[in-house]
C-alpha cells in the first residue's frame, strides 16, 4: 500500500491527537513514523492560535499533535478551539494518555493497571446542581457532549468487535515494546504484576501501626491516628507516600483472577509457560463511558458510587472539554485505581500503551475519498 501524500496545508489534517503530560506527549512522538516539519518547514498556524504541534504521520494517518501547557477541560477547551483555527479539516480528536480505572466493570471483566480504555461516550461528572446531601449530575449533558457524531460512534462500534480488538490488543503489545526497547524509555518497562494492587475501597490510605518488620518504623503521632472512618481526615504527610513506607496491609490487596496468572499461576493451580505468562501480562482493551472533571479521582468509595451511578469505567480530566469542540475519542491507560493508594509508578507504561493503542487504532480509521481527485481536462470530453 502506497504512503499517504504529505499534506500541502494544513486544512488536509482530519486527525488531532492531544495529550497533557510530558509522558504522554513523548510515547506518541516515539511512534510516529515521520516527521513533517524539519528543515525549516513549517506549516504556521492562525494568528490567534497559542497552541504548539508537531505534524506527521503514523502509519498512514496525517496527524497534528497538540500540545496542552496545563492539564484540565477548560485547557483542552482553549487547545482545541485553538487548533480548530488554524486545522479547519480535523474530523476527529483523539485524547491519549493516562487515566484512573474502575478494578472490575458491571460484567464482572477485571481491569489492570497498564490496561487501555477507549471512550464510547464521556460524561461531565462535576457538572451539576450541589444539593445539602450530593451533587446531582445535569443528565442532559450526556446528549450534547457524551454522545458522538454518528461517524465516530460507528468507527467506535467497529474497533469494540471481536476481529479488530483482537487485532489492537496484539498490536498495542507489539508496539509498546518497540517503543521500551528505544533510548530514554527504559523506565517505561512494565513493571510487573507484584507491583499492581488492588485495596478494599474502604482501605485508607494513612499512617498506621507498623507490625512485623516494619514494627520499629512507628509514625509521629498526626491525624491519622484518628482516622477511623472513610469520611475522617488522613495526614497531608501520608497522602504523598508510598503504600510500603505507610504499612497498607498486602494481606488486605484484592486477588484478582488475572493478577494470578500474570504471575504464573493458572485458575487451576498449573504453573503456566512463558507465553501463557506473556499473554497474561499484556495490556487489555475495555470500551465503555469515560468520566470526566477538573478533580482528580483519589476515592476508592466515590469512584464505586460514581460507577455505579454513571456507568462510567475510567476516570480522566480532559475530554469532555475537547468534546465541546471536536468530535472526540479517549484512548487513555489505566495508571491507578482511581483511590486514596494512587501513586505514578505505572504512569510510564501506561502512557507508552495508550499511545501504542493509538497507533493501533490509527491504522484502523479510513480516510474518505477528496473531492476533484480526478480533474477533468478539455481533452477528455467526448
Amino acid at each position: 500500500m502506497a504512503l499517504p501524500a504529505q499534506p500541502s496545508c494544513r486544512d488536509e489534517f482530519e486527525i488531532a491527537i492531544i495529550c497533557a503530560l510530558r509522558i504522554e506527549r513523548d510515547a506518541v512522538e516515539a511512534l510516529l513514523d515521520e516527521e513533517y516539519e524539519t528543515d525549516s518547514f513549517s506549516y504556521g498556524k492562525s494568528a490567534a492560535d497559542k497552541n504548539a504541534y508537531t505534524t506527521g504521520r503514523i502509519g498512514d494517518q496525517n496527524v497534528v499533535l497538540a500540545y496542552m501547557p496545563s492539564m484540565g477541560m477548560i485547557t483542552a477547551t482553549a487547545v482545541a478551539a485553538n487548533m480548530g483555527a488554524s486545522f479547519q479539516g480535523i474530523k476527529c480528536a483523539l485524547v491519549v494518555g493516562v487515566c484512573g480505572g474502575i478494578p472490575i466493570t458491571a460484567d464482572g471483566t477485571e481491569i489492570l493497571l497498564g490496561d487501555v480504555i477507549i471512550s464510547t461516550s464521556v460524561i461531565q461528572t462535576d457538572f451539576g446542581r450541589q444539593l445539602p446531601d450530593r451533587l446531582v449530575r445535569k443528565k442532559e449533558e450526556e446528549d450534547t457532549l457524551g454522545r458522538a457524531n454518528p461517524e465516530i460512534r460507528a468507527f467506535a462500534g467497529r474497533l469494540s468487535g471481536y476481529l479488530v480488538r483482537t487485532r489492537l490488543e496484539e498490536k498495542t503489545a507489539a508496539y509498546s515494546a518497540q517503543v521500551c526497547a528505544k533510548p530514554g524509555f527504559s523506565q517505561s518497562v512494565y513493571p510487573g504484576p507484584e507491583h499492581d494492587k488492588l485495596y478494599p475501597a474502604d482501605h485508607r490510605h494513612k499512617h498506621r501501626q507498623k507490625t512485623g518488620v516494619q514494627a520499629n518504623k512507628i509514625h509521629e503521632p498526626c491525624i491519622c491516628d484518628n482516622c477511623q472512618s472513610q469520611d475522617d481526615e488522613a495526614c497531608q504527610l501520608a497522602l504523598q507516600s508510598s503504600c510500603e513506607d505507610l504499612g497498607c496491609a498486602d494481606s488486605l490487596s484484592v486477588e484478582r483472577t488475572r493478577i494470578q496468572k500474570a504471575m504464573g499461576v493458572g485458575t487451576d493451580g498449573r504453573v503456566l509457560n512463558d507465553a501463557e505468562v506473556h499473554e497474561a501480562q499484556a495490556p487489555a482493551i475495555h470500551f465503555g463511558r469515560m468520566a470526566c472533571s477538573n478533580q482528580v479521582m483519589k476515592s476508592g468509595r466515590h469512584r464505586d458510587q460514581i460507577a455505579q451511578e454513571e456507568k462510567v469505567i475510567g476516570f480522566e480530566m480532559e475530554s469532555a472539554g475537547t468534546g465541546h469542540v471536536v468530535p472526540t475519542i479517549v484512548i487513555k491507560s489505566v495508571c491507578d485505581y482511581a483511590d486514596s493508594h494512587k501513586n505514578k509508578r505505572w504512569q510510564d507504561y501506561a502512557a507508552v500503551t495508550a499511545a501504542a493503542c493509538t497507533k493501533a487504532v490509527l491504522e484502523e480509521w479510513r480516510n474518505v475519498d477528496r473531492p476533484q481527485t480526478h480533474r477533468l481536462e478539455r481533452g477528455d470530453q467526448g
